[in-house]
């Protein structure tokens, strides 16, 4: 699982996907075929705390909160979980646009 900020996601996406000099080492060996969530949040700082608890995860811990977003203050106890908003039902096509349309 790749974990990454960005303040324009379907850019982010776009480098990672056509393999761009701009796309993250891990997307430059591995193919991203989907999105697993994408958390929404105001403040850039707030988005970098994310980004740093989430890395500091175990696969275990992350995949269950995947699959359980109530587990959120559990597993991130010193983030304010107000302060994030997941969007749940976004998909890699819904940023990523195929060639042939």
């Amino acid at each position: 699982l790749y974990t990454g900020i960005t303040t324009d996601l379907a850019k982010r996406l776009r480098d990672h996907v056509d393999k761009t000099p701009a796309c993250a080492k891990y997307t430059r060996y591995r193919t991203v075929k989907r999105l697993a969530m994408v958390w929404e949040t105001p403040a850039l700082n707030d988005a970098r705390k994310l980004e740093y608890a989430i890395h500091r995860l175990t696969r275990p811990q992350k995949d269950a909160l995947l699959a359980d977003l109530s587990l959120f203050p559990a597993l991130f106890p010193k983030l304010a979980p107000d302060a994030f908003h997941p969007l749940p039902d976004k998909r890699l096509e819904d940023y990523i646009k195929k060639d042939a349309e």
